[in-house]
């Protein structure tokens, strides 16, 4: 799997990034560099809300602007599914935020928060089968890689998944995680035995350093209510917050 494409500069690429650029200013100006308590975050609930569907809506059009760059065509399509039994990572603050703000309007609610449970304890059952005594790897960055391969063996799909039809649930509010993870090789390729070798060309497609600097400050505003990175984790704490941020 290739971890980072670097992009030609095309006039569709820089005016993506741009108005990517403009979405985050926008965000921080509105901030003002103060940290978010629970209380604010009640408060402010629907310009949170609009401020992750802008950022969504920009990182879709950065998409756009990047993905015919790749010689290759991409496979992915409605129904595979493959890619989400990984463990996602990385989830944004705001994401979280909104992502539970939709979900706990569903009555999905509850079978979700149980299922996002199990697969947190599956994850950290795995981690520390990685760290225990006799591991093979010192540093928890490498035991956490191991952990994110060994989970993905593990074939737990997402439960966000439609099990008939294998669509996503959640797709209009699916965080950039999600939407970053393309392959370039059929679906069966996008499996375990296959995701390390070279029939699996699947890439991430990373965001230039000064919008990855951006919207870390953004989220580096949210750190009073210790939202985890992990995606199941994390909507697990949500509902822990759930009557103070939602009451």
């Amino acid at each position: 799997m290739d971890g980072f494409v670097d992009y030609f500069p095309t006039k569709a690429v820089k005016l993506a990034e741009a108005r990517f650029g403009a979405v985050l200013r926008s965000e921080l100006g509105r901030l003002g560099g103060e940290e978010l308590s629970l209380a604010r975050v009640r408060e402010t609930l629907p310009e949170i809300l609009a401020f992750c569907k802008a950022y969504h809506q920009a990182f879709m059009g950065y998409l756009a602007a990047v993905l015919p760059q790749h010689r290759n065509k991409v496979r992915c399509g409605p129904g595979c599914g493959n890619c989400c039994r990984h463990y996602p990572m990385s989830i944004e603050p705001f994401e979280q935020i909104a992502f539970y703000a939709h979900l706990r309007e569903t009555p999905e609610l509850f079978n979700a928060l149980e299922a996002c449970l199990a697969r947190v304890r599956e994850f950290t059952r795995l981690r520390r089968s990685e760290c225990g005594p006799g591991a093979a790897f010192e540093s928890e960055d490498d035991a956490e890689e191991a952990a994110l391969q060994a989970f993905f063996a593990r074939g737990l799909w997402c439960p966000f998944l439609a099990p008939a039809s294998g669509r996503c649930g959640v797709y209009e509010w699916r965080p950039v995680t999600c939407r970053m993870y393309f392959s370039e090789t059929p679906s069966e390729y996008c499996v375990p035995d296959f995701l390390l070798t070279e029939k699996n060309r699947s890439f991430i497609v990373c965001l230039p350093d000064e919008l990855e600097a951006a919207i870390a400050e953004v989220s580096s505003l949210y750190a009073p209510l210790d939202l985890p990175e992990a995606f199941f984790a994390g909507v697990v704490r949500m509902n822990e917050l759930d009557g103070e941020l939602f009451a």
